[in-house]
């Protein structure tokens, strides 16, 4: 995203602006449907397991939180939009033949979803 300069401001706002739009509309059906499901306490570590890892990526990796710690900016501002709870576990694997394995072992290895690694070559 930090890298979306390609087009003119107004193609990129209008961009944008898609993804927005096209977000709620594909979100918020998920959300009714799905709001009132019940989840286990496996479940729930595992989200927030999860949220640990985005938590590791944005202080570790993502340009704007780095440039705000760096640059002297205000710290709650800057982590505000980091999940209110997070769980970490040393070398963490989860059991096998669970969803979280099945999740894990498909959906969050590395893959060239787009296909732009056979683009380069």
């Amino acid at each position: 995203f930090d890298d979306l300069n390609e087009w003119d401001f107004d193609t990129c706002f209008a961009f944008i602006r898609a993804i927005g739009d096209a977000y709620v509309e594909a979100y918020l059906p998920i959300v009714q449907r799905r709001k009132a499901q019940p989840y286990t306490t496996q479940q729930r570590e595992f989200q927030e397991f999860r949220r640990g890892r985005y938590v590791e990526f944005n202080l570790v990796y993502d340009r704007g939180t780095l440039f705000g710690l760096q640059s002297g900016g205000r710290t709650e501002s800057i982590l505000m939009s980091l999940p209110p709870q997070v769980r970490w576990g040393y070398d963490w694997k989860a059991a096998p033949g669970s969803e979280e394995a099945r999740l894990t072992e498909y959906f969050l290895q590395d893959r060239d979803w787009l296909g732009l690694d056979k683009a380069a070559h």
